[in-house]
């Protein structure tokens, strides 16, 4: 039998993880794929997002196999307590390991980056390191905390620290975002993200004239425009309920959040987290999945709404454009309260078989990205 080659992954978070969302599910789902071409040993943090509890059920600063859903190969997961992750220890992890490639998740993580960044450049040997920004370098997400992201991506640029690393870009975007703030670069592969497989067929859900279920599932913060959504709901009198689904990571903007969600009672509700593996029931217990965002860089909760049937409303700034057209749900102006009040009214007024025809596109949009996807091709080549 030949030796496979070994991926290393860095990444704050990964599974059972799930509240710093995307990401998360790329990784898990890319670790899924390329199990049977690679070993794969992933470290991470042993704690969720904002979360001070480690997982159950692991072993803290130790390698721990997991089984990643119903696949029956296990990887290798070494879930760190920070504050014993330092650069020794990295390296003594690398050195166990000898993998073959390193890929590197996000961009301003000092634990989960910039340390092992730092530790293989000493390393004699050939290891190949691949960085995956995540829609870190997207125009908008450099907005926040924007004085500190440009010194800091003047320090990669000036350190060298990149000179020997390849690129991931998830879409002919984020290659474009790569290239405009490292046009020195040893090599940009797309490869597109890698979702969860859809639904054979979708299960349908009674519609009524001048009623609607929408739900927002997503981190809660700024960037994710929850409060704008709040507004437009309050302004739509009857006939609407709203299910708000997703951890809290920003508590200022939650405050905001949360003052009108009491206004509006029986109307819209906070439920919380949500694990993965209960997603598609939360989706299919609503009539569409709605998300103004600001941007996102694939859309996780977006595709798995269309996966199981439920069109969706959202902004231009995801990779999901032309929605109408596809009969999959309507892309929206975040410059026009109008346009996101009247889209959701059409919605509302749709009848049954209209609205079917919407959850029958929504699942033909996702089954036609899912059997067009590429997957140990592309993936192949980016760590060969």
């Amino acid at each position: 039998m030949v030796d496979k080659k070994r991926l290393l992954i860095f990444y704050d978070w990964f599974f059972p993880g799930f509240k710093a969302g995307g990401p998360i599910q790329s990784l898990t789902n890319l670790a899924v794929a390329l199990i049977p071409e690679f070993d794969i040993y992933v470290i991470t943090s042993c704690r969720d997002l904002s979360s001070s509890i480690p997982y159950p059920n692991v072993k803290v600063d130790s390698w721990n196999d997991v089984q990643l859903r119903e696949n029956p190969n296990l990887i290798k997961v070494f879930y760190s307590d920070k504050k014993n992750l330092d650069k020794q220890k990295i390296a003594i992890l690398i050195n166990e390991i000898t993998p073959s490639v390193v890929y590197l998740n996000g961009m301003f993580s000092y634990t989960f980056f910039l340390v092992p960044l730092i530790v293989l450049r000493k390393f004699d040997r050939a290891i190949k390191i691949v960085i995956c920004p995540r829609g870190m370098l997207k125009k908008g997400a450099l907005l926040g905390k924007a004085f500190k992201k440009k010194v800091y991506i003047k320090y990669l640029k000036f350190s060298g620290l990149l000179n020997t690393s390849y690129w991931h870009a998830t879409s002919r975007e984020e290659l474009c975002d790569i290239n405009n703030q490292f046009p020195s670069n040893k090599g940009i592969i797309i490869a597109g993200n890698i979702p969860r497989k859809p639904l054979s067929s979708f299960h349908p859900i009674a519609k009524q004239v001048g009623e609607l279920k929408l739900v927002y599932l997503a981190l809660i913060n700024e960037h994710k425009n929850l409060l704008l959504l709040l507004q437009i709901i309050q302004e739509i009198k009857s006939g609407i309920s709203l299910d708000i689904y997703g951890p809290v990571v920003d508590e200022n903007y939650w405050r905001k959040c949360h003052r009108l969600i009491e206004e509006m009672p029986g109307k819209v509700q906070y439920k919380g987290p949500v694990e993965p593996r209960l997603i598609h029931d939360v989706l299919e217990r609503n009539h569409a999945f709605i998300l103004l965002t600001k941007g996102e860089n694939f859309g996780h909760a977006i595709f798995e709404s269309f996966g199981v049937g439920r069109p969706v409303i959202t902004t231009h700034y995801t990779p999901w454009q032309a929605l109408h057209e596809n009969d999959a749900g309507w892309n929206v102006s975040l410059e026009s309260r109008d346009d996101c009040i009247n889209k959701i009214d059409k919605f509302m007024q749709m009848p049954q078989l209209e609205y079917n025809k919407f959850c029958l596109g929504a699942q033909t949009l996702a089954n036609n990205y899912y059997n067009k996807l590429h997957t140990n091709t592309a993936y192949n080549k980016l760590f060969s």
